[in-house]
């Protein structure tokens, strides 16, 4: 028995520490130790470079492009992508990016299409990519991405960008560097 009213007693000594006056715990107060790295501290993320791929279902044609995509400081996504590819006779798209979301050193991207000679890929229709940036160097394995998805709408770019759709294969980048930060 003595050992229950030892137990009951430190019980209520850790309840009367933690509920002390000042203390609310449905409202934490932040450590400013812990919030002193804040978002404006922080690097925006980013995807920029250039691949180019042969495309084996298309011949090994060659798709060559360049991205800018920057999450800037307030959240919006600014940047570009620039196509070109030998297949189906030659095509190229200029597209806003629209978003995208990295994790790692992946990252998944859409962009709105503005001008476009792509029948299947509307100006105002959506593509949707993804990207894996392997490092730099002779050391590094090549950057890889998957190929491009036309046609697609706004809600599907979102979807991409939230958590992805399987775009396999991937193609490893002949030339040109992708970063992904």
């Amino acid at each position: 028995m003595r050992r229950v009213g030892q137990g009951a007693t430190v019980l209520c000594a850790v309840v009367a520490i933690g509920c002390s006056a000042g203390s609310d715990v449905t409202n934490p107060r932040l450590n400013p130790a812990v919030t002193s790295l804040s978002s404006r501290d922080a690097r925006p993320e980013r995807v920029t470079g250039s691949a180019t791929v042969l495309l084996p279902q298309y011949g090994n044609a060659l798709e060559r492009y360049s991205v800018s995509a920057i999450r800037q400081k307030d959240g919006s996504v600014t940047g570009e992508l620039e196509e070109f590819s030998e297949q189906d006779g030659g095509q190229r798209i200029h597209a806003r990016v629209y978003c995208f979301t990295v994790t790692g050193n992946s990252a998944r991207l859409a962009a709105r299409i503005e001008q476009t000679n792509v029948s299947f890929g509307p100006v105002g229709s959506y593509v949707v990519w993804s990207v894996i940036d392997n490092g730099e160097g002779a050391k590094s394995l090549p950057d890889q991405t998957t190929d491009f998805f036309f046609g697609g709408t706004q809600a599907q770019a979102d979807t991409h960008c939230r958590t992805g759709f399987n775009l396999a294969p991937y193609f490893s980048s002949i030339r040109g560097n992708l970063q992904v930060e």
